[in-house]
């Protein structure tokens, strides 16, 4: 007698529940995708800390870029003397904020979370705000005023280096490539960045206000400091604040 075998359908296996972050926020993207190596970043940080401060007071008894001041602003005239004097003025710190601010609501509105413009705000400002203390530690006087063929519309009495606007330009830059990268708009965000960062650095060196290694300072310092920034504001600090009412 031949024995009928049967089988059960089988199911098919459900996939995997989306990742989880330790807040238990699902798996997360562009400026809230956490770092998967943050030691390499807190360490990348320190070491351009302290090479760019070694610069500065290396430079501060050294201008060797003095002549390119100079030359810089023989052609701070017509056109471009006033978008020159007009960067100065709109990124200046109280107009520098309200910008951030503003973008920050947007993100919010966009994103119809909280979260993402948080660390938006917060990356900016804590790759932006230390640079001050660098200024006052380091105290590089301003490009002398006898070597410019056009006086500057504001003379500034504070350190020179490094370039505070330069330094906004790249943490406003990268805080846009953070919240993009992970869309079709990242290549847009990173040449807008590039061109955006190098017009205001040309400015402030035309203004005869910024040496270049001013400007090329707040380069290293922003692209060194922004990754440790958005780890401590989005990785860290939003995190547990988001678990904490997720409770």
């Amino acid at each position: 007698m031949t024995r009928m075998i049967t089988t059960r359908p089988v199911r098919p296996a459900r996939s995997a529940p989306p990742a989880r972050d330790r807040a238990g926020l699902g798996a997360q993207r562009g400026i809230l995708r956490r770092a998967p190596r943050p030691a390499v970043a807190f360490v990348t940080t320190a070491v351009a800390a302290a090479a760019v401060i070694a610069l500065g007071f290396v430079l501060r008894t050294h201008p060797f870029d003095a002549g390119i001041v100079a030359a810089f602003n023989r052609d701070h005239v017509g056109a471009w003397g006033f978008v020159g004097d007009a960067i100065y003025r709109l990124f200046s710190p109280v107009p520098a904020v309200v910008l951030v601010v503003a973008l920050a609501l947007l993100v919010w509105w966009r994103s119809r979370s909280l979260l993402p413009a948080l660390a938006f705000g917060g990356t900016i400002a804590v790759t932006w705000l230390p640079v001050a203390v660098i200024k006052a530690l380091v105290d590089r006087p301003r490009p002398d005023l006898s070597l410019l063929a056009h006086l500057p519309a504001r003379v500034q009495t504070d350190g020179s280096f490094p370039s505070g606007h330069t330094a906004f330009a790249v943490s406003l830059s990268i805080g846009i490539w953070f919240l993009l990268r992970d869309s079709r708009w990242e290549g847009v965000a990173i040449v807008g960045g590039v061109a955006f960062t190098l017009l205001v650095g040309a400015a402030v060196v035309s203004d005869g206000l910024h040496y270049p290694s001013d400007a090329l300072a707040s380069v290293v310092w922003g692209l060194a400091m922004a990754p440790t920034a958005r780890i401590l504001v989005a990785d860290i600090a939003l995190s547990r604040l988001a678990a904490r009412f997720a409770r």
